[in-house]
């Protein structure tokens, strides 16, 4: 899916482009976001986005616990990302998570 890229920070990636004449043509910086937002469901909670109050993960409650069910963890995230149209394949390993976008 293409939209409106987003850096690290969640700020607006900027590249502004001039005519001949000076006047600005383009700014933001349109591509394809589903690596965006795998990493933005990831890190929202549920209610955060007004428009579907329901969807978020919520990854930060996850990062403290010191024993997490693993197969919960990747059928929770799953749920999330299938409830915003994308099909994943989440996988666990040592101390990190990978997500690849089928």
């Amino acid at each position: 899916m293409n939209g409106i890229k987003l850096d690290d920070n969640n700020q607006v990636v900027v590249s502004v482009k001039k005519d001949s004449s000076g006047i600005i043509t383009s700014g933001m910086v349109v591509d394809n976001i589903n690596a965006q937002r795998c990493r933005i469901i990831a890190e929202m909670f549920p209610g955060e986005l007004k428009e579907h109050p329901v969807l978020g993960f919520g990854i930060s409650k996850y990062l403290k616990k010191v024993d997490i069910d693993k197969q919960q963890f990747i059928n929770e995230l799953t749920k999330q990302y299938k409830a915003d149209g994308m099909n994943t394949k989440v996988t666990i390993g040592n101390n990190k998570f990978e997500v690849d976008i089928l």
